[in-house]
């Protein structure tokens, strides 16, 4: 199979660098694999790395991309890429358009990562989703707003394929666990809560100052690793501000992004979700992978993830109180932690598993009338066509 990966995104988020591991597992698989970004991309290096055909096109409007279809029709037909695979919304107009002027009318795959706010019944939105053959959404919950938003006729090609990730190769030692600790001044003996996304008042990181203020009065040994790059400088300004102002600086750790996510997972006690409302909440399977017991709130995509109780806990959106109520369970209890981070790390490797993950993208990719048999279960995938 011959695959054209899509995305001229200037970003280097999670959709990014989705695509990214996405052509290298294609290429591992045996596909060919050609990579087209935009000329500001960032994840070129990423690509590079793993010795993907990457291309670059400008697009100066992407409503209507007319000369950038053209380039990326010749691409297709000279490449004779049988498979066109969309991450950006934005990049929609580049291929349905590259796909209909080139000869080898290519079939159309849209991985739709973020949640759609609004119905795309016009005529011109018409026009450009009934050229995609296959539009996988990330969660149910957007699955089914997607079928909402659309017209009638694209019900049947909409299909949920939940993310995967790795697992842990090793899990880190005791020695090695007790140096990060150390490395953030958190003492072994310590709850330690880790929050791992970008900085900016939506993520909610504001939140866990309320629960170490809780706690300190407690006399809860409660401490936070704060771990992402800044994307919201005032609020981050005010993060420290009120943590100087709580007197909690030797409570809190802030560190920047990490390619180490998953080790530094490992160093927590708990890894906490603290964002208002979560596409689809990679962090958790990431942390419940790792074995570690998670926290997320109660909207988006999360609770598919997390089912209270029984693979971790769900606290009320942006509920300060909820959510230290949900963090001192876990603190205070050792055993429900194990629990709920035994649990939560077989439903993941179960549910989230990379392998899986991509073995049914290629299925979805080539087409497959029926790729996810037994769909509830499994890897997570779920299809009403």
């Amino acid at each position: 199979m011959r695959v054209l990966e899509l995305c001229t995104s200037p970003d280097s988020g999670g959709l990014e660098l989705y695509m990214v591991r996405t052509s290298a597992a294609l290429k591992a698989a045996g596909d060919e694999v050609l990579a087209i970004v935009g000329p500001a991309s960032r994840i070129v290096e990423g690509l590079r790395r793993h010795e993907i055909d990457t291309e670059a096109i400008k697009v100066l409007f992407a409503p209507l991309p007319l000369a950038a279809a053209k380039r990326l029709s010749k691409l297709i037909d000279t490449k004779r890429i049988d498979v066109v695979h969309v991450h950006w919304g934005k990049d929609l107009a580049l291929a349905a358009l590259a796909k209909r002027s080139s000869t080898r009318a290519p079939r159309l795959v849209y991985t739709r990562h973020m949640q759609i706010t609004r119905a795309k019944k016009d005529i011109y939105h018409r026009w450009l989703y009934a050229q995609i053959d296959r539009l996988l959404t990330i969660t149910d919950a957007m699955n089914a707003k997607v079928r909402q938003c659309l017209a009638p006729r694209m019900a049947e090609r909409v299909h949920t394929l939940y993310h995967g990730v790795a697992g842990v190769d090793s899990p880190i030692t005791a020695e090695q666990r007790h140096r990060l600790r150390s490395t953030w001044f958190v003492p072994d003996a310590a709850i330690l809560v880790g929050v791992f996304s970008r900085l900016e008042r939506p993520k909610g990181q504001h939140l866990l100052l309320e629960a170490l203020c809780q706690a300190r009065d407690e006399g809860l040994p409660l401490y936070a690793l704060v771990v992402g790059h800044t994307m919201d400088a005032q609020y981050v300004a005010e993060l420290k501000s009120r943590v100087r102002e709580y007197g909690l600086d030797d409570r809190i750790h802030f560190e920047g992004f990490t390619d180490n996510v998953q080790c530094w997972m490992q160093a927590c006690d708990i890894v906490a979700l603290t964002t208002w409302e979560e596409t689809f909440g990679l962090v958790l399977v990431e942390a419940m992978r790792a074995g570690v017991a998670v926290i997320g709130s109660d909207r988006g995509g999360v609770p598919e993830i997390v089912h209270h109780d029984k693979n971790g806990l769900l606290f009320r959106s942006f509920d300060a109180d909820d959510f230290y109520i949900k963090v001192r369970r876990l603190a205070v209890d050792a055993d429900l932690r194990k629990r709920l981070a035994l649990a939560g790390k077989r439903d993941a490797d179960e549910r989230f598993n990379q392998e899986g993950h991509f073995n049914l993208l290629r299925k979805h990719l080539h087409g497959h009338p029926e790729p996810v048999p037994g769909a509830s279960i499994g890897f997570g995938t779920k299809s009403d066509a």
